[in-house]
């Protein structure tokens, strides 16, 4: 082979990269709003299963040190309780768990619901959205009883890690009767 042929092949395959990164960048920016509405509506369907009957939700953006593994955490606005967004690490740590949690003003849970569970091995690690797991966390006020998924041992351990760092955070927030979060 020439010089001037490996030349030109390179050329050529540094030319393709650069059309296919470009294609790939230009439906990136078409998708993005699409994908970003889509897990919007995803989350406001969680927060909706985990408090029901509520009147909107409020962001609580002052709440210090919060965990990892919570995304964000949401005011009912009628002071029914607290929900949160949370991610949990299980088998495949670059597609996390997502999870919702309410609690009502006493601190207990009212609900998980799991939103996306992607990254987890088909009938192993997707049992964390089974509702036997997820019914046993219904009145919790306290990881107390509550054990991992035998066979899904590492998906369910990092779920109930990012539930036990929820209390963590409704521990560090006083509900008082007017439903307004105060530290």
């Amino acid at each position: 082979m020439k010089k001037n042929d490996s030349l030109k092949s390179i050329i050529v395959l540094v030319g393709i990269c650069i059309v296919i990164g470009a294609a790939m960048a230009g439906i990136n920016m078409i998708t993005a709003d699409r994908i970003a509405a889509v897990q919007a509506e995803k989350e406001a369907k969680a927060l909706e299963t985990v408090l029901p009957e509520n009147e909107g939700f409020e962001k609580l953006e002052d709440i210090p040190e919060l965990p990892e593994s919570v995304v964000a955490v949401y005011r009912d606005k009628d002071g029914e309780g607290i929900a949160m967004l949370l991610s949990a690490s299980g088998y495949d740590a670059s597609n996390p768990i997502s999870i919702a949690v309410g609690f009502n003003n006493d601190g207990a849970i009212t609900k998980c619901y799991v939103i996306s569970c992607t990254g987890e091995t088909s009938g192993i690690g997707t049992k964390v959205k089974g509702e036997g797991f997820l019914s046993s966390f219904d009145g919790k006020s306290d990881m107390d009883g509550i054990d991992t998924i035998s066979g899904a041992t590492i998906s369910s351990t990092a779920f109930l890690e990012a539930v036990e760092d929820a209390f963590g955070v409704i521990a560090t927030i006083n509900v008082n009767t007017n439903g307004e979060a105060e530290k």
